[in-house]
């Protein structure tokens, strides 16, 4: 008997956002061997990476102290040098653009900001 999926709404214990579990994400675990997600995406991500979250640098400019970058989801995420986690002797000219990063994001009067960013080896 084949098995039917749907869209499934659920609600992330970790986090308590709803998410949708998609038919093709049920679809790959289960040609995988994988139980279902319960968590959320950004959840799932914080476990595979030490509680941090994954993404790339759009831009970041040394002279202006800030620039952004976008996480795994594809949302850009303001950066200023004070998030930045670099080495004493590492400049701030060492974030190129495309640099894989892990970070934390804090809730501003100006909107979400990444901080605790620090360079990635993928």
């Amino acid at each position: 008997m084949a098995t039917t999926f749907r869209d499934t709404q659920l609600t992330c214990p970790e986090c308590g956002k709803q998410f949708i579990l998609t038919v093709e994400k049920q679809r790959h675990s289960a040609e995988e061997g994988q139980p279902l997600p319960t968590q959320c995406a950004a959840c799932t991500q914080r476990v595979r990476f030490r509680g941090k979250l994954h993404g790339r640098i759009k831009w970041f400019s040394p002279e202006k102290g800030y620039g952004f970058l976008t996480d795994d989801s594809g949302k850009d995420i303001f950066v200023h040098r004070d998030g930045l986690l670099l080495a004493p002797d590492q400049p701030l000219s060492a974030l190129q653009e495309g640099q894989a990063v892990l970070f934390e994001v804090m809730d501003t009067s100006r909107g979400p900001q990444a901080v605790q960013v620090e360079p990635f080896l993928d």
